[in-house]
């Protein structure tokens, strides 16, 4: 019954079905999961004399002087009297002699219940247009449904009444230890309908977040628990030249993301860690030792990176590092010669090669490795899962992820559920914070008037636009636009450059341009969002930058002062609302990619934040990140001790349904 088509409960047809798929409804499964938006508090019934205004409340007594008249073309005005004092208005639309629908309706009640806000009148509180009862409301708290034309929350209500008398057929899918004091399935999908009281709701709303977070990261991480892996070895002598050519002292931060990579790659279970680390923190050292201990192993190390300037500037890194060692590192990208690209791909497969950086081109199917038992992905939010599971197809390979676009941890547990997590919070002794200025457009040509005067002490800037070429609907400055007015007004003395995401192979050209020193000036879009790094580059102007979530103008502004110069970071912003100024001194005052993550999340809502709409959002009916990030972390914790006891379900066959219920 509960995988029967919407057609079974009352009142529905075939065209009603129609109209309600929607709503996401099409079986009675659907109906019952489809949760109230809201409740309207029926609980206490407050005298007409004591009601209060400004506040949504249920009242009721004996309606008195109701009267209608016509005012203006087809439209009535109803009046009458509850009580005293509370006075009570309707406006209706009805073209005929007699009396309107309502009217009647009022006419013939005795004991009249009403729900709305009154307001301030001048005898006394007045409420517009008010939601009529002829007898006490049935429900306690009613539930306020998501609606479609032509579909009212009273027949949604009856729909959902329907729906539960099925309630029988669904099982309970928590494990009892694992439930404990929580009320049953049934229960909570009976009480977040139809609420005894708040405290009731409360609970079943607690059981069912804590349902779908645990489903949802069960779902994800069962996986992982089934697969063999290489156990690499031990880290010797090769290792401890890595670390003895370092020319700087490791951060606390970085020593133990280094000692839980070195534990997952030493384990025979396969590592699937995230790293996760603010702008220049130092995550690449993480990724060149565990290339360095694959290497040990006699494995073969594969760095997957967005873009081909990416994939040139670490190769050089890593050929730095690395090849004093003896290690061969070579670089694949699409932008390369055929008998190039050939050659590498012929000491990947002989082994010739111990470490590739490269792009998409990792994964095309020419590409073979000898023994790949590291796979490293770099700005993972770049990057689909499935590209993941492609590089890692390759070979019986650990997995490294590294993202410099810090998240909370509520998201990090939801976006990349089957990975562990490792923050590294601290930065490099010597990397100084930018600074950051938010400026009244008003002087936006003293800010490029700096701007030359750095780039006329032989530094460079960036300045970054949110759109590519103008738009109806935005009125935002495009990229394009503004070049041709930067070239002709306050950026006439310098070399300017633009680049954005809808450039091809010259996007590249123009960035090693920049790289090179070619190019003073750099417009651009979000492009130069990750990974860029031109030390030279010192300023930042940062155009519209009410637009931007702060996540990203924190990632933008560490493109600059990555050099041994500080660097300074301009928002202009042209439409400031409270809630953007707001957002912006948040970024204005803190310089910690964590925090400001966590201020993203809480201002803007996890749908905004990084598209994370695309990873999982919709899988939540009840679930609010921003809010239940303790419940998450409980079902977190449950998982991992269902997993550590029976990896593959074997005693929990109805949670095992559920999962594939739900194609886990």
């Amino acid at each position: 019954m509960l995988d029967a088509p919407v057609t079974v409960l009352p009142g529905i047809g075939d065209k009603r079905a129609q109209t309600i798929k929607t709503l996401g409804l099409e079986t009675v499964r659907d109906v019952l999961f489809s949760y109230p938006r809201d409740y309207k508090d029926f609980q206490k019934v407050i005298p007409p004399e004591q009601v209060q205004v400004d506040v949504p409340q249920l009242t009721s007594g004996q309606l008195a002087n109701l009267t209608e008249r016509p005012i203006s073309r087809g439209r009535r005005l109803i009046q009458g009297q509850l009580g005293q004092q509370l006075r009570l208005t309707w406006f209706v639309y009805h073209k005929g002699r007699g009396a309107s629908y309502l009217y009647r309706k009022l006419e013939r009640a005795g004991r009249l219940w009403v729900y709305g806000v009154p307001k301030p009148g001048l005898f006394g509180p007045e409420m517009s247009s008010p939601e009529v009862f002829l007898r006490a409301p049935k429900y306690p708290l009613q539930p306020v449904y998501p609606l479609v034309a032509g579909v009212s929350n009273e027949q949604r209500i009856r729909w959902a009444e329907a729906a539960l008398k099925q309630l029988h057929f669904l099982p309970e899918c928590l494990p009892e230890e694992i439930k404990g004091s929580r009320p049953g399935r049934g229960e909570a999908i009976k009480e977040i309908h139809f609420p005894s009281n708040w405290s009731s709701y409360a609970r079943a709303r607690e059981r069912l977040v804590f349902e779908e977070f645990f489903l949802f990261l069960l779902g994800l991480q069962r996986g992982k628990r089934h697969e063999q892996g290489i156990a690499h070895d031990p880290d010797g002598e090769l290792v401890q030249r890595y670390f003895n050519s370092l020319p700087f002292a490791l951060t606390e931060g970085q020593r133990k993301a280094i000692q839980q990579v070195a534990a997952d790659m030493e384990a025979v279970r396969p590592m699937r860690r995230l790293i996760q680390g603010d702008v220049g923190s130092g995550k690449t050292v993480v990724a060149e030792y565990g290339a360095v201990k694959a290497a040990a192993s006699r494995g073969q190390a594969a760095m997957m990176v967005p873009t081909e300037v990416l994939a040139r500037q670490m190769v050089q890194r890593l050929k730095t590092s690395l090849e004093p060692l003896g290690l061969s590192v070579e670089l694949l990208i699409g932008n390369m010669k055929g008998r190039d690209q050939e050659r590498v791909r012929s000491a990947l497969e002989s082994g010739e090669c111990d470490v590739v950086v490269g792009t998409h081109a990792l994964i095309t199917e020419k590409v073979n490795f000898r023994n790949l038992t590291l796979a490293i992905v770099d700005e993972q939010h770049r990057f689909g899962v499935r590209q993941r599971s492609a590089l890692l197809g390759k070979g019986n390979a650990d997995l490294l992820v590294m993202s410099a676009t810090p998240i909370p941890r509520s998201l990090a547990l939801t976006m990349y559920a089957d990975l562990d997590t490792t923050e590294i919070r601290d930065l490099p002794a010597g990397r100084q914070p930018v600074d950051t200025r938010l400026v009244d457009p008003a002087r936006r040509e003293d800010v490029y008037r700096y701007v030359v005067s750095r780039v006329q002490k032989g530094e460079q800037a960036y300045v970054v636009f949110p759109l590519v070429e103008e738009s109806e609907h935005v009125d935002l400055k495009a990229a394009t636009q503004e070049m041709v007015d930067l070239q002709r007004g306050p950026l006439s003395e310098v070399r300017v450059g633009l680049i954005h995401g809808q450039m091809g192979k010259e996007k590249d050209e123009v960035f090693a341009s920049f790289a090179g020193g070619e190019i003073d000036v750099l417009l651009a879009t979000t492009v130069i969002e990750v990974g860029m790094d031109v030390p030279n580059a010192t300023v930042m102007v940062i155009e519209n930058a009410e637009r931007f979530g702060l996540a990203q103008l924190h990632q933008l502004r560490g493109r600059v002062g990555r050099g041994n110069k500080p660097g300074i970071c301009f928002l202009l912003a042209y439409n400031l609302s409270q809630n953007s100024r707001e957002r912006l001194e948040v970024v204005r005052r803190s310089n910690d990619g964590f925090f400001i993550a966590e201020e993203d999340l809480r201002l803007r809502g996890p749908g905004d934040l990084l598209g994370v709409r695309q990873w999982g959002q919709p899988f939540f009916r009840l679930a609010d990140l921003r809010e239940d990030g303790e419940i998450l972390q409980q079902a977190a914790k449950e998982v991992q001790r269902l997993l550590a006891r029976d990896p593959a379900l074997q005693s929990y066959p109805s949670l095992a349904g559920e999962l594939e219920r739900l194609a886990w």
